[in-house]
């Protein structure tokens, strides 16, 4: 009985599954869908009872002993699975009654009546679980699909999103691609460890002149490139500043056919969602240009400033030579003066080998040199181991480059610039400009500073023209004035003596002027100066003051350290006689000592008084005297120091030494 009830419950349920596919069907195609907003519950309920009073009517009027209990469980099953339990437990009802009905009219005679009641409620029974069962089902029918069609939306519209996204994330890329391949600078990604380059821009090859290929299978190139002057810090800089956000870093990169350009390289960490930085992202700018254009107004500057406080011409062209090298790709050069005969002489060099200097140290007045010199056009040669394209000047030391700069300043043929190159096959073109220029400013201050000794040395002769003149005009009519005043002063004792005395007043008057002539003369032409050498003479200035102005003044030094030319002695003389002077006239000291010292390879000269210290130091207000004093130390390469106090003024002055030592003989006169 068991085993009958199991296959007839599943047999049951199947029909109800059947019934209930069925029945979406139907409701489909009539239009009944509880998916559109509609509620077809009655129009269900109603068909069922009209189809369950069909059924039950066809049960009472067929033969008897004909069950049509399967029609009314398909009832039951539809209007529960469409319409829900109340209209299926109504249909179940409707469908007992026309059963109890059909039981009593077929076995009212041999069944008892509890029985006829009991199958039919039974019955009733049934088709009521049959319903309810079509209902469940049709209730979690219905919600799955609905769960089916929401879930099947839902995936519909992220698979649309994630075909939007995937165009956006395409045309994001492309148009990353599009624009940091095309753009100058290098934009490049990194893992912080540097052990991988994740991505780098096609800008890579022109700045670092190397494949981008390379840096992926070796990401060492990058550093590698870089100039070995700015390779540590730029390390240091990179393992340190790049994670903290803080790398910002101007640095030099030496490509491999030996150009080098200015980089301003630039890193930003990427954090992930742990706030871990797990990438580094930077972008590299070459700014050769600016970095170039800076340098060379730096280095006019500079040449300016340096030509414009010097009057020693050595120093200034050592000053222009520093400045030259400074610049991208110049790393020697040589400055030639014109000599009276024409020919030109290496006066100044930066960068060359001693036995080269030797070599190229002179030119004769008719050489190839001098002549493309005269021509004034500016030469920018390549050269080769043992030759250049011009085929004159600089050739060999291993020079790649050269330019040869004429110094011209108003039609004069002062000499030329020289600046030559050991790492770039030429002078770039932006940089011959600022060569030019360069030359310009140093041809106008060599012609100053020439014509600033020039002016001097004319002060020098006249003062020395002027002092030959009264010692050989006014000091010899002084002198025979004075004989014939002796003569008179004796005819005159013998004759009156009264008279005598006057006369021998106006003798003493004739001789205290041929002193104070001759006086005069040795300080505008001293001749010791030339014929003993620098301490005899400041010996007879000190000498000569004494005597003249009744005050003790002394020389100070130390023969054995004290090695001078003779230009330089004469400008030292003129500074310590202007010095004197001045503590004679406006300082009213009656101590004055001239102290001259040598040691590290400089020359002091120093002259000390007690008289009232000068007020401040040397500006546009003090007399001329203190600014020739300034200019002839710096023509001799030295510098003019001031230092006035309540206890007196001292000036000194240091210049290098030239020649060697000496004992108070000047060494041979310097051109």
């Amino acid at each position: 009985m068991q085993k009958v009830m199991e296959r007839l419950g599943g047999a049951v349920g199947m029909t109800i599954t059947a019934v209930g596919l069925a029945l979406n069907k139907l409701v489909a195609l009539s239009g009944l869908d509880h998916t559109k907003g509609r509620s077809p519950g009655k129009r269900i309920t109603a068909i069922g009872l009209a189809y369950t009073c069909l059924v039950g009517s066809m049960n009472l009027i067929s033969t008897r002993g004909l069950s049509f209990d399967l029609f009314y469980l398909f009832g039951c099953a539809a209007v529960g699975w469409g319409a829900g339990v109340r209209p299926a437990l109504l249909v179940a009802l409707a469908s007992g009654v026309f059963v109890y009905f059909d039981a009593v009219q077929t076995g009212a005679v041999s069944l008892p009546g509890w029985i006829v009641y009991w199958n039919s409620a039974l019955r009733i029974v049934g088709f009521g679980a049959t319903g309810w069962l079509a209902a469940q089902a049709g209730r979690l029918t219905r919600g799955l699909e609905r769960t089916i069609h929401e879930r099947t939306g839902r995936l519909q519209n992220e698979v649309a999103e994630h075909k939007e996204t995937t165009v956006r994330l395409r045309e994001t890329v492309e148009l990353f691609k599009q624009v940091t391949e095309n753009i100058t600078e290098v934009f490049w990604v990194t893992d912080p460890a540097k052990n991988r380059v994740n991505y780098v821009s096609r800008g890579f090859e022109k700045v670092w002149g190397r494949p981008r290929q390379a840096i992926y299978s070796c990401p060492a190139i990058w550093l590698d490139a870089v100039h070995p002057q700015d390779r540590d810090r730029v390390t240091q800089a990179m393992y340190t500043q790049q994670i903290a956000g803080e790398y910002d870093e101007e640095y030099r990169v030496r490509r491999p056919d030996g150009s080098v350009c200015w980089v301003h390289d630039r890193a930003f960490p990427v954090l992930n969602e742990r706030s871990e930085v797990y990438r580094i992202v930077g972008i590299a700018e070459d700014i050769t240009e600016r970095k170039r254009a800076e340098q060379l107004m730096e280095a006019q500057r500079d040449i300016s400033a340096a030509l414009s406080i010097t009057s020693d011409l050595r120093a200034a062209l050592q000053r222009l030579l520093e400045a030259a090298t400074r610049l991208e790709g110049i790393d020697c050069g040589g400055v030639y003066l014109a000599q009276e005969n024409g020919a030109l002489d290496l006066a100044a060099h930066r960068g060359l080998s001693p036995a080269f200097v030797s070599r190229v140290a002179h030119y004769e007045a008719d050489s190839s040199e001098v002549a493309l010199v005269r021509e004034g056009r500016m030469l920018y040669p390549i050269c080769g181991p043992e030759w250049n394209t011009e085929g004159s000047f600089w050739s060999g030391e291993g020079l790649r480059a050269l330019a040869v700069l004429p110094l011209q300043h108003e039609g004069e043929m002062l000499g030329a610039l020289s600046l030559g190159s050991h790492e770039q096959d030429e002078i770039p073109p932006q940089m011959r400009v600022a060569l030019e220029t360069v030359t310009a400013q140093a041809a106008g201050a060599i012609a100053r500073i020439r014509l600033e000794r020039e002016i001097l040395e004319i002060s020098d002769r006249e003062q020395a023209r002027i002092g030959q003149d009264i010692h050989d005009g006014l000091c010899q009519l002084l002198i025979g004035a004075a004989f014939s005043a002796n003569s008179l002063q004796q005819l005159l004792r013998q004759r009156d003596p009264s008279e005598a005395s006057s006369a021998a007043k106006f003798c003493s008057l004739l001789d205290e002027a041929i002193t104070e002539s001759r006086r005069v003369c040795r300080g505008l032409y001293p001749v010791r100066l030339k014929t003993d050498g620098l301490v005899p003479a400041l010996e007879e200035l000190a000498n000569t003051v004494s005597e003249r102005f009744n005050i003790q003044c002394g020389l100070q030094t130390d023969l054995q350290h004290v090695s001078c030319d003779l230009t330089t002695s004469t400008h030292l003389y003129r500074i310590a006689q202007e010095a004197v002077n001045n503590a004679v006239k406006h300082s009213g000291s009656r101590h004055i000592c001239i102290q001259l010292t040598g040691a590290a390879g400089e020359i002091e000269l120093m002259v000390r008084d007690d008289g009232a210290g000068i007020k401040g130091a040397l500006h546009r207000s003090s007399g001329m005297g203190l600014h020739i004093m300034d200019y002839r130390a710096r023509s001799i390469g030295g510098r003019l120091y001031i230092n006035g106090n309540p206890a007196g003024t001292v000036v000194s002055c240091r210049v290098p030494q030239i020649g060697d030592p000496i004992s108070g003989v000047l060494a041979p006169q310097s051109q």
